[in-house]
């Protein structure tokens, strides 16, 4: 099972003028309406509840539309920053930025801890270099604001505020598939990371998105919710047509782009979660369930991401979704057997390219049985953690296609 991520709640306002003779009745409405609430939020793995908000990108109010509240409240996004700290020149001398070397680019608020008092994301620039620099800061009213978070030297980098109160990072990984070979005037930002406030470390910390297609990570999904929210890739709003794109991958099952596939749950235009089967076409295939959840559970337009992929026959016990990998690892579950051999097991990076295989050998030589298997790769990023996935799957006897398969979101380090 998918981690759940739970965002911070959201104000509500239940105020109205006092009836005495239906106090009970508002009240018990009141609790009703919290309970269901609480039950919806459960159920998507991005948190947020059933209730709808904006599409992302779409109405988000600038800087000098917003009339300050007058009680501090968490809301979810990117906030106007206070007048007195909005100016990139406010922060240089906090940065100890060095005329002609650095410059600060940008500053954003937000509710990055979770709490009504707000924060600033800072990127600073490296002047005739491609280095970004990425600062928050907390007690910002304060003329020595508390650093909480900073990560250098991301090559051609960018960090924005994530729809989620968390912060997104984008740069060019260098050595990856995309960019190896390529001049530098022709890289292309291929890396994204996501960084969320924790109680226990009292900082920010990397956590691994709960999709992973047609998104990998939360920066590309939010894009790509701009993007269908100017009309582009409407494909992407419809659960069956997600599933059968990511059967038709040449990264995952490469099954066509006309595998049949049926709706088993959800999936309407306001539901928040979907399951869609699709079967193999080829001779002797199987088939895979494939969950999805909207996008930052937002039900008025939000793209679906695929969470979860399951099968029949297979599965993995361990590692655990959304779990950070050291290689090497061991991964352990269950599935069917011929002649000894479950089959394969890969490991796919940030670009869904392989970058460990294994076979898979199960515990006895046919049937149903278990597995334990030692699976040692190599990534191309060493400044840190990149999202990847766990892929099992098995071959058809008919004509060595893939028949069926699961698939795990990680974390690769």
């Amino acid at each position: 099972m998918l981690k759940r991520f739970h965002l911070p709640k959201r104000p509500r306002d239940l105020k109205q003028s006092p009836r005495p003779h239906c106090h009970r009745s508002r009240a018990f409405s009141i609790v009703l309406l919290l309970f269901c609430l609480s039950l919806a939020a459960c159920a998507s793995p991005f948190g947020g509840g059933s209730q709808t908000r904006p599409t992302a990108g779409a109405g988000t109010p600038a800087a000098g539309d917003v009339t300050p509240t007058a009680s501090p409240v968490v809301l979810l996004g990117p906030r106007p920053c206070p007048t007195a700290v909005q100016s990139p020149a406010y922060w240089s001398g906090i940065v100890h930025a060095v005329a002609g070397v650095t410059s600060v680019a940008r500053v954003q608020c937000g509710n990055l801890m979770g709490t009504p008092q707000l924060q600033a994301l800072v990127t600073v620039a490296h002047q005739g270099g491609h280095a970004v620099d990425v600062h928050v800061y907390t007690d910002i009213a304060n003329p020595n604001p508390q650093q909480i978070f900073e990560l250098l030297n991301l090559y051609d980098g960018d960090a924005v505020i994530s729809g989620y109160n968390t912060v997104l990072t984008a740069e060019v990984d260098q050595n990856s598939a995309l960019n190896r070979g390529r001049s530098p005037g022709n890289y292309q930002r291929d890396l994204f990371r996501e960084f969320k406030w924790s109680d226990a470390q009292q900082t920010l910390v990397q956590i691994a998105f709960p999709g992973f297609f047609p998104d990998l990570t939360r920066y590309q999904a939010e894009a790509d919710q701009a993007a269908v929210n100017q009309g582009h890739d409407p494909w992407k709003l419809d659960a069956v047509k997600v599933a059968q794109a990511l059967a038709a991958s040449s990264a995952f099952f490469n099954w066509g782009a006309d595998a049949p596939a049926r709706l088993i749950s959800g999936g309407g235009q306001h539901d928040l979660n979907a399951v869609v089967e699709v079967k193999s076409p080829h001779p002797g295939g199987g088939t895979i369930r494939v969950s999805m959840s909207r996008l930052e559970s937002n039900t008025n337009g939000g793209i679906w991401e695929v969470t979860e992929v399951s099968s029949p026959t297979l599965s993995i016990s361990a590692p655990a979704a959304l779990a950070r990998l050291h290689s090497p690892t061991t991964v352990t579950g269950r599935g069917d057997a011929f002649e000894g051999v479950i089959g394969s097991l890969r490991l796919l990076d940030h670009l869904y390219n392989q970058v460990g295989q294994a076979q898979v050998r199960g515990a006895s030589g046919n049937g149903s049985t278990t597995f334990s298997t030692s699976l040692t790769y190599t990534t191309d990023f060493s400044a840190g953690a990149q999202e990847g996935l766990l892929m099992l799957s098995t071959p058809s006897q008919a004509d060595g296609s893939i028949a069926t398969g699961t698939l795990v979101k990680v974390l690769l380090t």
